[in-house]
């Protein structure tokens, strides 16, 4: 068994135990018999620690030659002159290639099929050397197939773009539905491009509230840049070289996320309802309208913290009190790729890469330390690659879970590429990934998507066990949990995200009880037509969003919607909350239906009555209701000394129904509904 002893920066990280390589008796020693290829497909798979590359037969062929290219339309160089129909290579060079076959045929070369990379057809990796022009078209076609309007937020597609490690001035990425664009660097410096864009035509009027599902990280941007986005997107390691607006000028967004970034010139929220922004530097923030911003460890022009109808309102914490940044790809022409994991560290303010990677705290993992996922992988097999000691990378793509993805020792790397999705198979009644009581998991840019039925989604720790992580805890990075929206199938979770585990950092979560589209009702019900055929519309309920019985849980840029029971319920002590958006449910039936005991409705944010211990800043719910029931408080809380509520806004986004919240938390604040848009409460108890 190898074993790799890595630099570590962190005192508490000492060494990491790099992964073994895959016995042999977790696959079958031919683990590709009774497969058949297409004539034009090309295949690569990892198996017992080597890529595998296989192309079917043919005809008239003499012979077959491999040619490889660190970049999708760079130079590719012959490798294999002589290779057979299925050629084995070593993963550590294996992985940061892409893989162009041909055959030798009488009348010349002919493309088998690729090129192929072990990051899936949907990564797109651009070297400074290659065609640009070609990048472009590719960008633009790729943008234009997942942008399909208001449709490609359920689209099947997804897109990863990595750009290496140079200039690229001219290229415009465009940056649509289910898209993650970074850089390669080890700075955002190291990658500079010439613009970044989102669409503006999701929805009519500049409309951006349904603009999920997007990210870019780890680049410099040239020129300024509009990022007009909502819920499910983040920008993080950014340095943009202009202004940066966050709106159109017109129309509704309902964002965000911005983390660890430099913004040369002026930050434009202009209409974001919300918006949470942590350990940023810019020149200055434009204004502080709509509901809800949040600041937590930034520099420069930050706004001051003011919470009135008058002045805006706007929440200011000096000091990010515990973070560890997200793990992120490193490439280098000596190094090849590598996942730098930074270490965790308390009250921080501002950007951690100012004086380069080498002054951060952190460690790297080499590439050869990840199995590689395969959407024809199965959990089992994930679950053995786990098992082995290899961290797991999903490539953009869609993976079956049949049972939990079981993350069990201390200091695993689970993280994603291009909205990597890991959809609950029908019959896993458990959750898609449950990560043990382990020092410094790392989970990290994926997407979650339910089944017919699981009790959970995802699981952090054991109930009732309280193991301290306090040095190294488990972190949450860009994590989003989806449930119904897709299809008209029925999708059910009692609980999406439960955290039993002390000391977890929770970073940019989106949970949503899907509110629109297919599959969205609060209930199944069924119709006859008028052909006499009965046609059921299915419902995706959804009693709890997060559950929390850990101690010592923090969580920064926590947004929950439309869940049927509490859509956040805290048990444990010494909890944390730093900006929360929440919605209540759009469609329910009555008001019976929708009761916490005697009181009418579910509190949005609930701590529970035995808490001692629990704070929480910028807490933003919205009423969207069209059925004319009533919820008595957005918030409910203990009143004792320990317990601070900091900053508390609800607003009624449905005025012309007669859906109201009485109070704002507890019995106190005031309510919302059709006379009366929005309530704040400064600070409770007072």
């Amino acid at each position: 068994m190898k074993r790799t002893v890595c630099m570590i920066t962190s005192a508490v990280l000492a060494a990491v135990i790099a992964m073994p390589v895959l016995s042999a008796c977790l696959f079958p020693r031919t683990p590709f018999d009774g497969e058949t290829l297409s004539p034009s497909e090309v295949r690569y798979d990892i198996r017992d620690g080597e890529g595998y590359l296989r192309w079917a037969k043919t005809e008239g062929a003499s012979g077959y030659r491999v040619y490889r290219s660190e970049s999708r339309f760079g130079q590719y160089r012959l490798v294999t002159p002589h290779a057979l129909r299925r050629t084995k290579y070593q993963t550590d060079t294996f992985c940061q290639w892409y893989y162009l076959v041909k055959a030798v045929t009488s009348q010349g070369e002919v493309d088998v099929g690729g090129p192929v990379s072990a990051f899936s057809e949907e990564t797109l990796i651009v070297s400074p050397y290659d065609d640009m022009t070609a990048v472009q078209e590719y960008i633009d076609r790729a943008h234009a197939s997942l942008e399909k309007g208001s449709d490609g937020q359920f689209s099947e597609q997804r897109l990863a773009i990595i750009l290496l490690p140079g200039d690229y001035p001219s290229l415009d990425v465009k940056v649509g539905y289910y898209t993650t664009v970074s850089g390669a660097g080890e700075t955002p410096g190291d990658v500079r491009i010439g613009s970044l864009t989102v669409s503006t035509n999701v929805l009519s009027n500049n409309n951006a509230t349904c603009t999920f599902w997007r990210a870019a990280e780890n680049l410099t941007v040239l020129g300024d840049t509009r990022w007009a986005v909502s819920q499910g997107t983040s920008l993080r390691r950014m340095q943009f070289n202009g202004d940066l607006a966050l709106s159109h000028p017109s129309g509704w967004s309902s964002g965000g996320f911005l983390a660890n970034s430099s913004i040369a010139g002026t930050v434009d929220p202009g209409t974001q309802q919300q918006w949470f922004s942590r350990n940023d530097e810019w020149t200055s923030w434009k204004s502080i309208g709509s509901h809800n911003y949040v600041f937590s460890g930034c520099e420069g022009g930050v706004p001051p913290s003011v919470w009135t109808e008058a002045d805006g309102r706007s929440t200011v914490l000096e000091y990010t009190e515990q973070m560890a940044e997200k793990p992120f790809l490193v490439y280098s022409e000596t190094e090849g790729y590598r996942v730098f994991v930074p270490a965790a560290q308390r009250e921080t303010k501002g950007i951690t890469w100012k004086n380069g990677l080498s002054s951060e705290m952190g460690y790297f993992l080499p590439l050869s330390d990840f199995y590689i996922a395969n959407e024809r992988d199965s959990a089992a097999t994930l679950n053995a690659a786990l098992g082995a000691g290899y961290h797991l990378l999903f490539p953009p793509g869609h993976y079956r879970l049949e049972e939990p993805l079981a993350i069990d020792r201390q200091n695993a790397v689970v993280m994603g590429l291009g909205y990597a999705t890991l959809e609950i198979a029908e019959g896993n009644n458990d959750c898609a990934v449950r990560v043990a009581d382990a020092d410094g998991v790392r989970l990290a840019d994926l997407l979650i998507e339910a089944g017919a039925f699981s009790r959970n989604m995802v699981v952090v720790g054991e109930r009732g066990e309280h193991t301290p992580h306090k040095f190294n805890p488990i972190v949450l990075s860009n994590v989003y949990l989806r449930i119904g929206g897709v299809s008209n199938v029925h999708t059910q979770t009692e609980t999406a995200l439960a955290v039993y585990a002390d000391d977890v950092v929770a970073d940019n979560l989106w949970i949503w009880r899907g509110d629109h589209s297919q599959g969205v009702a609060w209930e199944d019900t069924s119709y006859t037509d008028e052909n006499g055929h009965t046609v059921t519309n299915y419902g995706n309920p959804v009693q709890t969003g997060i559950l929390v019985e850990g101690n010592r849980v923090s969580c920064y840029a926590l947004m929950v919607e439309h869940c049927q029971g509490y859509q956040t319920l805290w048990r444990g002590e010494d909890g944390l909350t730093v900006m929360y958006q929440s919605e209540t449910p759009y469609q329910v039936p009555s008001q019976e239906k929708w009761m916490s005991g005697s009181k009418n409705g579910c509190a949005s944010y609930k701590v529970a009555d035995e808490v001692e211990r629990h704070r929480a800043y910028g807490i933003g719910i919205y009423l969207v209701n069209y059925s004319g029931v009533n919820l008595a408080s957005a918030i409910e809380v203990p009143e004792r000394e320990g317990i601070g509520m900091n900053h508390l806004v609800i607003c009624d986004f449905t005025q012309t129904y007669p859906a109201t919240i009485s109070n704002v938390i507890n019995d106190a604040g005031g309510g919302v509904g059709p006379d009366c848009f929005r309530r704040l409460v400064e600070k409770y108890p007072a």
